[in-house]
């Protein structure tokens, strides 16, 4: 027994050790922040933002992509700096304001904000923004495919990547604005299938109403029939 208080002392002594190893790991390797997807977009890196969409007076959107932490949570604001990708990019300056980005005191997770402004020219041309996480005083890039984000700008009608054509039928921008107009809704992420069979309906119930009133098919841009299954 007479030995129990050096093992004491010995493992009160490895314990400091190996907590101040860790500590030290941790500020060498320091906390990165990454683009954060979930599992409904976890394959998805890109957005195609439409002014076409919004109402015609709207002079200008704040678009906010998630963004998570590699490491601890600190007791202070941390900077998460980002810039635009000039080889990949082709948006003017007059089309976007990159706002200022930080992980909250305390916080796992936080948003950048990009603001895009409407100019006239983007009723006839889609420019592309790409921006990129880069290393701030406070946080360095995560994830090497999760540290960029690509955006298309533009005022006209496009499909969104999240359109169903299993609900919806073949895309056109007729259909798409008559849905809108009828259902408010813009994108498709994250809804479940009575949601999409409720908008499909609706899509349905208006283009019948339209043919009832004007006596004859509905057709989209291209001359083809505008059909809902």
């Amino acid at each position: 027994m007479k030995f129990f208080p050096y093992i004491c002392i010995a493992l009160a002594c490895w314990a400091l050790l190996s907590c101040k190893k860790k500590d030290l790991m941790s500020f060498q390797s320091g906390d990165k922040v990454y683009i954060y997807k979930d599992i409904l977009t976890i394959n998805n890196d890109s957005l195609i933002y439409s002014f076409a969409v919004r109402p015609d007076d709207l002079e200008f959107d704040t678009i906010r992509i998630p963004i998570r932490i590699m490491g601890e949570a600190r007791p202070v604001d941390r900077k998460v700096d980002y810039e635009v990708v000039a080889t990949s990019s082709d948006a003017n300056p007059v089309n976007y304001e990159l706002l200022p980005a930080s992980i909250p005191a305390n916080q796992f997770s936080s948003v950048i904000p990009i603001r895009l402004i409407r100019t006239a020219d983007l009723k006839t041309k889609q420019y592309t923004l790409v921006i990129r996480i880069k290393s701030s005083g406070d946080l360095s890039p995560g994830v090497d495919n999760q540290i960029s984000y690509l955006i298309r700008i533009n005022d006209y009608l496009t499909k969104p990547v999240s359109w169903k054509d299993s609900y919806f039928g073949t895309y056109s921008n007729t259909k798409f604005a008559l849905l809108i107009r009828e259902t408010g809704y813009i994108t498709f992420n994250g809804l479940g299938e009575s949601e999409l069979r409720w908008i499909a309906r609706a899509t349905k119930n208006a283009i019948l109403e339209w043919e009832t009133e004007n006596g004859t098919t509905m057709l989209d841009e291209n001359g083809v029939p505008v059909v809902v299954p």
